[in-house]
């Protein structure tokens, strides 16, 4: 199995395009309050989004590898991911997603550290950048799942300073056969059934555990915290039907909890109740004078 395969697997996600896209990113940024645009924090945005970059980072660590089920340390426990940098960071925020407030998968840590030292070495000072993944729209009810996940890198800008910002968002796609994955669980309902392809690519989750038994645990482990955090049991439904039949269950688990609303909020702020998107990542660049 080559290491670039298992990456994407483990990412639990796919890129759906070749660099990240800037959407309107002067523009938007300035609808928000209180921030407006400027041509440095576009230029960074656009750097985000044409720049790539090679993250070295460790799936698990060698130790745990060995130690872990009586199994030998898998050679493929190193990893080198290539994209852009707005591409590691969707990856990273997928990569951390949390299902309430659930602790994000540690496999995802040494990615992070990764993805927030290159991304820092790209930009300048007096910089923030942030990505938020945040697949569904609120819910009208307080049993409502949140599903979410983010990464920040740089400062936050002091109180008294005047911010500018640029939006873009970057494309996320769950796998190839993602059409089919949701035609099994329409009845889960559309969005949730892409929050949980994203999470979990049903061909590329197979094709990586196979044969890999670092990846089976990783994904093992996802799929066991997923499923605790929705109140089922996905192993079971991993080990009796493979990767489609866990799937259909989370997302069953998901849209029985999960009431869509209307409600939205304001559009430059990626920490604000949206409507909700599973194939796509916001990032949004802060910059301010010295």
């Amino acid at each position: 199995m080559t290491g670039s395969l298992l990456d994407v697997c483990l990412a639990l996600l796919l890129i759906g395009a070749a660099a990240g896209t800037l959407v309107g990113a002067e523009s938007e940024a300035a609808t928000a309050p209180d921030i407006g645009s400027s041509s440095r924090a576009s230029e960074t945005a656009e750097t985000l989004a044409a720049s790539t970059a090679a993250v070295e980072y460790a799936l698990v660590s060698p130790r745990e590898s060995a130690e872990s089920d009586g199994a030998t340390a898998s050679p493929g426990v190193q990893r080198v991911a290539h994209a852009t940098l707005a591409e590691h960071l969707a990856r990273a925020a997928v990569r951390s997603a949390t299902v309430d407030g659930s602790a994000p998968s540690p496999t995802a840590t040494d990615y992070r550290r990764g993805v927030r030292r290159t991304v820092a070495d790209a930009i300048g000072s007096n910089t923030r950048v942030r990505a938020v993944w945040r697949p569904l729209p609120c819910g009208d009810s307080d049993d409502a799942p949140r599903v979410e996940g983010a990464i920040g890198i740089g400062p936050h800008p002091p109180a008294s300073t005047s911010v500018h910002a640029a939006r873009f968002s970057v494309p996320v796609a769950p796998s190839s056969d993602s059409s089919e994955s949701e035609r099994n669980t329409e009845a889960a309902g559309g969005v949730a059934a892409r929050t949980i392809a994203v999470l979990f690519p049903p061909d590329r989750v197979a094709a990586a555990a196979r044969g890999d038994q670092t990846a089976e645990r990783v994904v093992r482990d996802r799929y066991r915290r997923v499923g605790s955090a929705l109140g089922v049991d996905v192993v079971e439904a991993l080990e009796r039907g493979g990767p489609r039949d866990a799937n259909r269950a989370l997302a069953t688990a998901l849209a029985d909890r999960h009431t869509e609303t209307d409600s939205a909020g304001p559009s430059g702020d990626p920490d604000a109740c949206e409507s909700g998107d599973p194939n796509r990542v916001i990032v949004v660049v802060k910059t301010w004078a010295t």
